[in-house]
């Protein structure tokens, strides 16, 4: 039924009656491309195109194929962006039928790169408007006539709505219903909405909020004379030059063909202009607004700013245009104005040809530079550039290292200054200051310090991992902070010590080597199974050269230890190699060796112990795995790490009977164990030898006679 409304025909007669003449002309357009005859199954070259009506030419603006480029829900062009919804057809098995998924997409008009691209939730589905959509230049809002789905994705009925894209998730608000199938819609420069419907009407749609079960007003203004219009994409677009809405529609033969509609109430019509290059099907027409008038200059040339160092004070020049936009010949004095982020800088006159030279005092930070000339047809296009001025932001230091001494309990850390910054200045490294933070207590220990070494004065009382954050200021412009290395500082652990390697917070308090500064080594990997496992995964290039070592842990001069840990490689027919050792500090070449060059090749967990660590002296050590696989292999798996005291320390170092002094009996006992003689029976000589060595031999006979007379 088509509904009339005396106001609608009133506004239209308006409308049309204050449209001009528009002098010879011939728009291009902006237009998605979803199908072409010359496309092939492995060809399709969806996306952005450039249509000249003149040419009859499309060009792609963009690389490649990129379905987004077209949406098919529908797009508008404001602000500089295209802003649509996309949507793909996918099939339910378990509903057996077809379903959608639909994407909110954003693209820059001027790169053509996506800005956005999200994918809204099932929940979210009445976003698809298939007659395209349509902007109001006069309010600024957009309008779509959006499929209303039930559960099932059946269409229930149409609505009417305004659609914001503002929001990752779009918000429509509904105006009424729409009954009248449309194949497209568009607004005219008046804000006036109009349709063309399935059945070849033109309409004029009224945007009133009736609420969301009252049917929209809608006008029929006159008969197109096309009755064979398919439901294939259709598009329209309002080109205010000529008064004229184009219209792009697949008619029922699956050709596609662009029209001019003339809108005037008495006179409309519909005149067919061409069948579409390679008969192409196209979506979201948009009239590409020339930049300048014909006659008006065309852009400058040779745009140049200049500052010198932190100053935001400079000269910007350009070469006046010689030619008129059009390409004639230009001459005369032409008025120029430069701009600064939109605020204007500088203005003043300049010959056509020749150069002009301003001096312009700018906002600090990124600054787009916009120049323009003008005569009496009007301004030229605009030339831009970007750059940035005043104080620069300072690249973050380099090779940020921690030290930790824990005998001072200091922590050293040291950095290389920044040489440039984040906009390419070159910076002076003596006149930086730096922020220094410790982490994870987020501790400021520096603040704008000078210089590339803090000592910080650090003892906690719990055993912690600590990074330290140091960032660069520059002419009070702080950049990007740095880290260092992890240190684990704090009280060493008691015996005994197990990681089973559970969690990833497990990993925390453990110290990775990786030697040769390559990125591949060990990490904690959660097991499919459960839990996790530390690991080292094959370097292609590299042999391993990886240690992971425990937290420091106490241990006594004199006892005796246990270690036991769970090991092996992930594949059959694939060999991980490995050494464990223990010592004191993080030069792991000074560590002495527990397990010599394991090899492992099967996927086979294996437990590895050792019951004769006695340490030489009582301190803090640490438990070392090395891998030291060849690169292209392996796979190492390590867990349940466990140590123990096996026996504790004599009470007096030397004494060997226990009878609470160091004598020559004690001595004896040394000589008898020595000697394997039934006499040393009872005695483990190992829990109480001086050297450290394992072995009970003369020099633990010496140490004891060297305790004996108070050595």
């Amino acid at each position: 039924m088509r509904l009339k409304s005396t106001c609608l025909i009133a506004l239209a007669l308006i409308v049309c009656t204050m449209m001009a003449q528009a002098r010879e002309y011939s728009p291009k357009f902006y237009c998605g491309v979803v199908k072409a005859d010359s496309w092939t199954m492995n060809n399709n070259l969806e996306g952005i195109y450039e249509f000249d009506l003149a040419g009859q030419t499309l060009t792609k603006l963009t690389e490649g194929r990129d379905v987004y480029q077209a949406p098919l829900g529908g797009a508008v062009y404001e602000d500089g962006k295209m802003k649509g919804i996309h949507f793909k057809t996918v099939w339910d098995d378990f509903d057996q039928t077809n379903t959608y998924i639909l994407y909110h997409v954003e693209y820059d008009m001027e790169t053509w790169e996506r800005t956005l691209a999200v994918t809204l939730g099932d929940m979210d589905r009445n976003y698809i408007s298939s007659c395209g959509m349509a902007h109001d230049p006069v309010t600024g809002k957009n309008y779509g006539i959006f499929y209303n789905f039930n559960m099932n994705w059946q269409v229930v009925n149409r609505k009417l709505a305004t659609i914001d894209f503002s929001t990752n998730t779009p918000t429509r608000t509904i105006l009424g219903n729409a009954s009248i199938p449309m194949a497209a819609i568009a607004c005219n420069d008046q804000g006036v909405l109009y349709g063309i419907g399935q059945d070849g009407w033109l309409y004029a749609i009224s945007t009133a909020n009736v609420g969301s079960g009252t049917e929209v007003e809608v006008m029929p203004l006159g008969d197109l004379g096309i009755d064979n219009i398919s439901t294939n994409p259709s598009s329209m677009t309002y080109d205010a030059h000529t008064g004229r809405f184009y219209w792009s529609v697949v008619l029922s033969d699956q050709k596609c063909y662009l029209y001019e509609v003339n809108p005037t109430v008495g006179s409309v019509a519909a005149t067919q202009l061409m069948n579409t290059p390679d008969n192409s099907w196209l979506v979201n027409l948009c009239v590409i607004e020339p930049k300048a008038a014909d006659e008006a200059p065309a852009a400058v040339t040779d745009l140049t700013a200049t500052f010198d160092g932190a100053s935001t004070t400079g000269t910007v020049s350009f070469t006046a245009p010689t030619t008129t936009y059009e390409g004639n010949p230009l001459t005369g004095t032409l008025d120029y104005t430069i701009t600064a982020n939109g605020a204007e800088v500088a203005t003043g006159t300049v010959e056509a040809g020749a150069q002009a030279q301003a001096t312009v005092t700018v906002p600090s930070g990124d600054v787009e530079i916009i120049a323009t000339v003008a005569n009496e047809a009007g301004n030229s296009p605009e030339a831009k550039l970007s750059l940035y001025v005043g104080p620069e932001t300072p690249n973050a230091p380099t090779d940020v290292t921690l030290d930790y001494n824990y005998d001072t309990h200091q922590a050293i850390v040291t950095w290389q200054a920044p040489t440039t910054g984040a906009h390419g200045q070159e910076l002076n490294p003596e006149a930086l200051t730096y922020n220094v933070y410790r982490m994870p207590d987020n501790t400021l220990v520096a603040e704008a310090m000078t210089g590339t070494t803090l000592t910080d004065d650090f003892n906690p009382d719990q055993l912690a991992a600590y990074i330290y954050k140091v960032e660069a200021i520059n002419d009070g412009i702080t950049g990007e902070a740095a880290e260092s290395n992890k240190a684990v500082i704090g009280p060493a652990l008691d015996v005994p010590y197990a990681n089973y390697f559970n969690t990833e917070a497990s990993f925390d308090l453990l110290t990775v080597l990786d030697n040769n500064h390559d990125g591949v080594t060990w990490h904690w990997e959660r097991q499919y199974s459960g839990g996790g496992r530390a690991t080292y995964y094959r370097s292609t290039e590299n042999n391993a050269d990886d240690w992971l070592l425990t937290p420091p842990i106490n241990l006594k001069r004199g006892a005796t230890y246990s270690i036991t840990f769970d090991a092996n490689t992930a594949i059959s027919n694939d060999v991980d190699y490995m050494d464990v050792a223990y010592g004191q500090g993080l030069n792991t070449e000074t560590y002495d060796t527990l397990f010599d060059h394991i090899i492992m090749n099967e996927p086979i967990t294996h437990t590895y112990r050792n019951d004769t660590i006695v340490p030489a002296k009582t301190g803090v050590y640490y438990f070392g795995f090395h891998c030291t696989s060849v690169a292209g292999y392996g796979w190492l798996l390590l867990k349940n790490i466990s140590i123990s005291m096996l026996q504790d320390a004599p009470a007096l170092l030397g004494d060997v009977n226990g009878d609470g002094t160091v004598d020559i009996a004690d001595v004896n006992i040394l000589i008898d164990i020595m000697l394997g003689k039934d006499s040393a029976a009872g005695y483990d000589g190992r829990a109480y030898i001086t050297e450290g060595d394992q072995d009970v031999d003369i020099a633990d006979v010496n140490g004891v006679i060297n305790i004996m007379l108070g050595k």
